[in-house]
């Protein structure tokens, strides 16, 4: 990383030396290259062959998008470097800037499973490199507070709609779920997978409301520890301010599994590590669809989730391949995860409604879940002998962000870094608790209102 340009005015309204490469490559080649690729785009000139045209489109728009959110700090400060690609190929395509053609070529890679192949290649992966020792160390304590926060966080939302006036099914599924899904690759993905199975409607419909959803929900959720963090520096006891000690007592197992906790690469120069991760992860999902062939109740990414957190507590994977599942995971949330947003955006079916998403319905909506998380997780504390306040931020705040970055500028803000195997656990397998609790609720409620 360069160092930020600046000029004698102050720092400069771009920053263009901060970012440097798009998918590996220099931004002085990526440019000409995603220009040409544009172009014959326009011109109604690129190759017939689909998913050629469908992934060159994608990644030539998608990485351009990117890279400006990422070097535009107004637009970075919000999340550009996926927000642009999803919200800047909404307005290309609603204006008429780009042809049809550009909308077919993404449809052409999003109706055929590219979502699904991202969301099994993040929900195994991402559960596997939790340390398993703190994770089945901290089960007994830790895992009941994060459910808590859960069912507080949508009763409260179930409350909110008798305010607001949304329905109940908007508040709890569209609202609240996507910012305590495990962060964005949730919203973006896997939430909307799985009301898809269960709707039979078109993913790509909802995902783009439910990613700027999480998003508006990021900054809620940072204001909100804000106000915590003052208060728990006035009114330490009335806060419960552990003073940076998340258990009051901590046990025996929790602290060696701290000490000697296994934290995997998430690069690596071995290409086999990533086809590795490749194959397990699509293969234990394929698992999780012959569950879901037995037990159609619960649908396959949910089977999925429970397997991988079961093997993982019992430690029936071996680091080598927890290490190849995590590899391709950040491999696809570095990369891939840009492809989606533009696929999203560039989707003539996105409708993403912003006017709705900043509403002060859907604001007040995430202000309760929030506050009912906070509740939840302050309860959790006394009854499992945790300091209230850093419970509040690892259980609940860290469970309502945009996932591993968001835990990192919430424990920064709040000055509790030393928590971060804590807030890992609440991003992932507290996404994943979330995911497998929506997949049994969403349809029940949808046989239950007709849907």
């Amino acid at each position: 990383m360069s160092n930020i340009s600046e000029s004698k005015e102050g720092v400069k309204w771009y920053q263009f030396k901060s970012v440097t490469k798009v998918f590996g490559i220099h931004i002085k080649y990526f440019l000409p290259l995603s220009f040409v690729v544009l172009v014959a785009l326009m011109t109604g000139i690129l190759p017939s062959d689909g998913f050629v045209r469908s992934i060159v489109v994608l990644m030539a728009v998608g990485g351009l998008m990117s890279w400006i959110g990422s070097v535009v700090p107004l637009i970075r400060s919000v999340g550009g470097k996926l927000l642009f690609p999803m919200f800047g190929t909404v307005i290309l395509m609603k204006t008429g800037i780009f042809p049809e053609t550009a909308s077919e070529s993404a449809n052409l890679l999003m109706d055929n499973g590219f979502q699904m192949f991202f969301v099994a290649s993040i929900v195994v992966g991402t559960i596997l490199a939790t340390d398993g020792k703190l994770l089945k160390a901290s089960a007994l304590r830790y895992l009941p507070i994060l459910f808590l926060v859960q069912v507080f966080g949508l009763a409260f939302a179930f409350l909110s709609s008798l305010i607001t006036g949304k329905s109940f099914y908007e508040a709890v599924f569209f609202i609240a779920a996507p910012c305590m899904a495990g962060g964005t690759s949730g919203a973006i993905t896997t939430l909307p997978s799985l009301y898809s199975s269960v709707l039979q409607t078109d993913m790509s419909t909802m995902s783009g409301n439910l990613f700027a959803t999480a998003m508006l929900g990021t900054y809620l959720a940072l204001a909100i520890s804000i106000v915590m963090k003052i208060l728990a520096s006035n009114f330490p006891k009335l806060m419960g301010n552990g003073q940076g000690e998340l258990l009051k007592k901590e046990s025996a197992e929790i602290t060696e599994a701290k000490k000697n906790m296994t934290v995997y690469p998430n690069s690596t120069n071995d290409y086999g590590d990533l086809i590795g991760g490749l194959f397990l992860s699509l293969a234990v999902t394929v698992v999780g669809s012959i569950l879901n062939y037995f037990v159609p109740n619960v649908v396959y990414i949910a089977w999925t989730i429970i397997i991988v957190i079961l093997v993982k507590i019992f430690g029936l994977v071996p680091d080598e391949l927890c290490k190849k599942a995590n590899c391709w995971s950040q491999f696809t949330q570095e990369y891939l995860i840009i492809i989606i947003c533009a696929g999203i955006g560039m989707s003539s079916s996105s409708g993403v409604s912003l006017s709705s998403i900043m509403s002060p319905a859907t604001i007040i909506t995430l202000l309760m879940t929030f506050a009912g998380a906070i509740i939840g997780a302050m309860v959790g504390a006394k009854i499992f002998g945790l300091h209230r306040y850093e419970t509040a931020i690892t259980a609940a705040m860290c469970s309502c962000n945009i996932g591993a970055s968001g835990d990192v500028q919430m424990l920064a803000l709040t000055e509790r870094m030393d928590l971060l195997a804590f807030a890992t656990i609440s991003t992932r397998i507290g996404g994943a608790m979330m995911l497998i609790e929506i997949s049994i609720l969403f349809p029940i409620v949808v046989r239950a209102l007709g849907l």
